[in-house]
């Protein structure tokens, strides 16, 4: 064992069961101490990939990103993210999209992904041929300077860029989502700037999704569904939805926050995440909380997944019937495939 609360031990041979052992030895669980590491250069030190699953079973080691893994008890940060990337991303290329959001802060890495282990998001200029490699999502486009910055060394898309990006290139649920995200963690991002920078990409694929979904942004959601429960109330032609409405009593007092609502017409619509696993304290506690908000006089209808990212209508029939309209489907409403293609295509 080395000086400054390094373990320098050799994991070579070692087997399963000395793990936890060793780990009470020292400050880290592996001989890189602090810093993130690959399935390469753990190989090379003698870190077999069995003792690391190993590692990573016990909540020694977690996995930062596809074949980058670190010390459990170093923090995520967002320097820690850029070591991680640095380690995989070749030289000339730039990090962005999904990778790029998820350098700035915004983990918006599952967006767009049905893969376990979302690709990695790069970009090289126009006219230059996309990387290609297993873990790797390449694209080329154009590039300007004043769309890049500096993260520990990599290059990345700026926050503007990225949500523009972000907004024209993925699926329309995931790219309101994902706007959403960044509009609520990064503060100076709203749609007016996102708008202003897809000026560059007339005639790009994509562009007009994303200046729709730029001017319909939100800050205010809190989660992904949210967001994709407002665009499908949208998307099938009803009046636009207010993200997190707060309701007060007739004497000021305050009672809930609901997830979306109309304020005019005092209905609120609130999206439910997991009722058949919810406990039945919290499932008591939504009946409770939902009464007092109907006895304050507003109407609500509750929505899961199933409703909202199904292609059947029983989302539109309970939001009609909430807000006492028609519906009228558009182009894009999942009925009709629109939530499955990227931007564009």
């Amino acid at each position: 064992m080395g000086g400054g609360g390094r373990c320098l031990w050799t994991t070579r041979g070692v087997e399963p069961a000395e793990v936890a052992r060793l780990g009470h030895m020292s400050t880290y669980a592996t001989v890189f101490g602090p810093e993130p590491f690959t399935l390469r250069t753990a190989a090379r030190d003698g870190l077999a990939r069995g003792l690391l699953r190993e590692l990573v079973r016990r909540g020694q080691v977690r996995r930062v990103l596809r074949g980058v893994y670190v010390d459990t008890r170093v923090p995520d940060t967002v320097e820690l993210r850029a070591r991680a990337l640095a380690l995989v991303v070749p030289r000339g290329v730039v990090v962005g999209l999904r990778t790029a959001a998820w350098l700035h802060g915004v983990d918006v890495s599952a967006m767009g992904s049905h893969l376990r282990e979302p690709p990695i998001d790069l970009l090289a200029p126009a006219g230059s041929s996309a990387t290609r490699r297993p873990g790797v999502r390449g694209m080329s486009g154009p590039l300007r300077d004043a769309d890049l910055c500096e993260r520990s060394g990599l290059v990345v898309t700026d926050a503007v860029r990225t949500a523009a990006d972000l907004a024209r290139l993925l699926r329309r649920p995931d790219a309101l989502a994902s706007l959403d995200a960044m509009f609520r963690l990064l503060g100076g991002l709203d749609g007016g700037v996102v708008l202003d920078e897809l000026e560059q990409f007339a005639g790009y694929r994509g562009v007009v999704q994303a200046r729709e979904l730029a001017a319909i942004a939100d800050g205010r959601a809190e989660s992904p569904m949210e967001s994709r429960t407002r665009l499908r109330a949208l998307d099938a032609g009803f009046p636009p939805f207010e993200p997190q409405v707060q309701v007060f009593d007739d004497g000021g007092e305050f009672v809930a926050r609901l997830d979306l609502a109309r304020r005019r017409e005092r209905k609120g619509l609130e999206y439910d995440g997991d009722i058949a696993h919810a406990s039945a304290e919290q499932q008591a506690y939504d009946r409770s909380r939902r009464s007092r908000v109907e006895e304050c006089g507003w109407g609500l209808a509750v929505v899961t997944a199933v409703h909202v990212l199904g292609r059947g209508l029983a989302f539109e029939r309970g939001v009609a019937e909430l807000l006492g309209c028609e519906f009228r489907l558009s182009r894009h409403h999942p009925r009709y495939g629109g939530w499955d293609r990227p931007g564009g295509v």
